[in-house]
């Protein structure tokens, strides 16, 4: 199974996605700011492609899914948190309200009952930034290229009316 997190908002203090399962979207995404600071010295986890698998979390107490090979962090995994002082470098998942995301754990179920439900499959996730997931996914998913190129395409236009 392939997860797709397309970071859509980059500010110093944060990076927020939004996570695809396949070709839909299911939720959105809190992750440190991609350049490091002074509470996140390493930032965001680099844009690529990795290994998913779910194994329990010493830290949280129960079964979670964690990137693997990920350059420069170690343990970084995919799991409930309301706003940005919530993650150490992992991907948080919920639905976004301002600065908040709300469903949080709900969510974190979600995902983990999914990956679970095809634990024959193997997993991976990609991370990527929208101009990079349509150059490498619109032209074989019309579903996608309606999702992120349209939606993109109508930003320009209006900023052209401007």
């Amino acid at each position: 199974m392939l997860l797709s997190l397309i970071r859509t908002g980059l500010s110093p203090l944060e990076t927020r996605g939004t996570l695809l399962i396949g070709n839909k979207p299911l939720c959105n995404t809190l992750e440190p700011p991609v350049v490091p600071n002074a509470q996140h010295p390493k930032g965001a986890v680099p844009l690529g492609w990795y290994r998913l698998t779910l194994t329990q979390s010493p830290r949280f107490g129960r079964v979670l899914p964690l990137l693997h090979y990920v350059p420069g962090f170690e343990g970084i995994r995919i799991h409930a948190g309301n706003n940005r002082d919530h993650t150490a470098g992992c991907i948080l998942v919920g639905k976004l309200s301002g600065s908040t995301l709300l469903n949080s754990r709900r969510t974190e179920k979600e995902i983990v009952e999914l990956l679970n439900k095809h634990k024959n499959e193997e997993h991976y996730i990609e991370i990527t930034t929208p101009e990079r997931f349509c150059t490498e996914h619109c032209g074989t998913n019309a579903d996608i290229e309606c999702l992120l190129c349209n939606r993109k395409r109508d930003r320009q236009q209006a900023s052209a009316e401007f």
